[in-house]
C-alpha cells in the first residue's frame, strides 16, 4: 500500500487516488475501505486506452490528472465504490440511524412516550455495542434480533406485557429503518406477541373508599385518587393537567390532546364532591399557568409538574397506612368508576367516551375486573326458585 497517509470522511477512510505511470501500463489507483470488513482494498482504472487519443503524452497526463481531481473530491465527500449499485445508507452505523429516529420522534410523541422510546433505543444500543460496535442497521437481521428479544426476557427478567411492548418498539423503530432505506427488511416482523398475564387489579369498595378519603381528608391526593375514580383520568394525564383546565361553571376538566393517552382532546365531568374538594384547597387561586399538582412535597400548584413517581410513591404509602391489598392499585379507582357507571346503567357508548376508550370492547375488558362483593349482590337480588 503506497505511503500516503490514510484520509477519513464520515464513516470511512479511503486512500487517494493518484496516477501511476509506467513503461506500458498507466492507471489510477485508490485505496477504498469495505464497510463491512472495514479493511482497505485497491481499486485500479486502466487508462492505456483513453491515452491513445493523445499525441502528446503532457496532454494525456493532463486528461488522467483531472480524472484523478475529480474521484478525490468524490472520495472526500464520502462517496464509496463499495456503494455502487446500492444505496449508502445501507452502510450507517445503527448507533447514527437510531439517533436520527429519536430526533424525528420527538416531533411527533409526547414527552412520556419519547422517554420509553429513548430508555428502548440506548437499551439496544449498549446490547449493540458489547458485541458489535460499529453495526450497520443494515446488518442487525433477525438472528440478532432473536438474541437481543431473549435478552430482554431472560438477563432483563421482564413480564409477557413489557416484552411485549419492546418488540413493538422495536417494530416500529425498523419499520423506519426500512422506510428510510436503512435496511433492507424488519427482523422483527417473524415476532409473535406473547401471552399477557390477566391484570391483577379488583376494584375498591365504598366502605375502603370512605376509609380513603377519610385518611387524605385535607390531601391533595385525595384529588388525584377522585379524579381517576369520577372523572376516570389516567394518573399521567393528571400529572400535566393545570388549573385552567379547570372550568366549575361547566363542570368539567379539560384533557387536551397533547396530553392525552389517545391524542383526543375531552371534558371529563366532575361531581360536586371534586368541586368542594378544589375549593377547599384553594386551587383556583393560583397562576392559571400553573401545574394542578407540582410541589413534590406539598403536590400543591406550580410551574413545574409533579415529577413522574410521585403518585405511585403516595399510593403505596396510603397502601400500607391502611393494610390494603397489592391488588388494589391507584388504576384501580378507574377500574372502580368504570364498573359502577355501567352497573347503575349510564349507557356502554357514554362510558366508553368519558373513559377515552378507542373501542367499546376495550371498555367491556375495564368492567370485568374482580369485584369481591359479587356473591353478596347475586344473593340479595336473585329471586328465590
Amino acid at each position: 500500500m503506497s505511503t500516503i497517509s490514510i484520509a477519513h470522511t464520515g464513516n470511512y477512510s479511503y486512500l487517494p487516488a493518484v496516477l501511476k505511470e509506467n513503461q506500458n501500463d498507466w492507471y489510477i489507483e485508490y485505496y477504498a475501505q469495505n464497510p463491512q470488513t472495514l479493511e482497505m482494498k485497491r481499486f485500479r482504472t486502466r487508462m492505456n486506452k483513453a491515452i491513445k487519443r493523445f499525441s502528446k503524452k503532457a496532454d494525456a497526463r493532463k486528461y488522467c490528472l483531472d480524472i484523478v481531481s475529480r474521484l478525490n473530491c468524490k472520495l472526500m465527500d464520502g462517496w464509496n465504490p463499495f456503494f455502487e449499485g446500492e444505496d449508502s445508507r445501507l452502510y450507517m452505523p445503527l448507533s447514527d440511524v437510531s439517533e436520527l429516529y429519536l430526533k424525528e420522534m420527538k416531533k411527533e410523541l409526547r414527552p412520556d412516550t419519547m422517554r420509553s422510546y429513548s430508555a428502548y433505543a440506548n437499551m439496544l444500543l449498549n446490547w449493540v455495542s458489547a458485541r458489535e460496535p460499529k453495526l450497520f442497521c443494515s446488518l442487525f437481521n433477525a438472528s440478532k434480533a432473536t438474541r437481543f428479544m431473549d435478552y430482554i426476557y431472560d438477563e432483563r427478567n421482564v413480564s409477557a406485557r413489557t416484552w411485549n411492548n419492546y418488540l413493538k418498539m422495536s417494530r416500529a423503530f425498523f419499520n423506519w429503518c426500512v422506510t428510510k432505506g436503512y435496511t433492507k427488511e424488519n427482523p422483527f416482523n417473524k415476532f409473535s406477541l406473547k401471552k399477557k398475564e390477566k391484570k391483577e387489579r379488583t376494584t375498591i369498595d365504598t366502605d375502603t373508599r370512605k376509609r380513603i378519603a377519610e385518611h387524605l381528608q385535607g390531601n391533595p391526593f385525595l384529588l388525584v385518587c377522585m379524579l381517576v375514580y369520577h372523572s376516570l383520568i389516567r394518573p399521567k394525564e393528571i400529572r400535566n393537567l393545570r388549573v385552567e383546565d379547570i372550568d366549575l361553571k361547566n363542570h368539567t376538566i379539560k384533557v387536551s390532546a397533547s396530553i392525552a393517552k389517545n391524542h383526543n382532546t375531552r371534558y371529563c365531568a366532575i361531581s360536586p364532591q371534586i368541586e368542594a374538594l378544589i375549593k377547599d384547597l384553594g386551587i383556583l387561586k393560583h397562576s392559571q399557568s400553573y401545574y394542578i399538582f407540582s410541589d413534590p412535597e406539598t403536590m400543591r400548584p406550580g410551574s413545574n409538574k409533579i415529577y413522574d413517581s410521585k403518585f405511585t410513591k403516595e399510593w403505596a404509602k396510603l397502601r400500607k397506612a391502611l393494610g390494603l391489598p397489592s391488588s388494589m392499585q391507584l388504576y384501580s379507582f378507574r377500574d372502580t368508576g368504570i364498573w359502577n357507571m355501567l352497573k347503575s346503567h349510564v349507557d356502554d357508548l357514554s362510558v366508553m367516551q368519558h373513559a377515552d376508550h378507542s373501542s367499546l370492547d376495550i371498555t367491556t375488558i375495564y368492567a370485568n375486573h374482580y369485584d369481591p362483593n359479587l356473591v353478596k349482590i347475586i344473593n340479595e337480588n336473585t329471586p328465590e326458585f
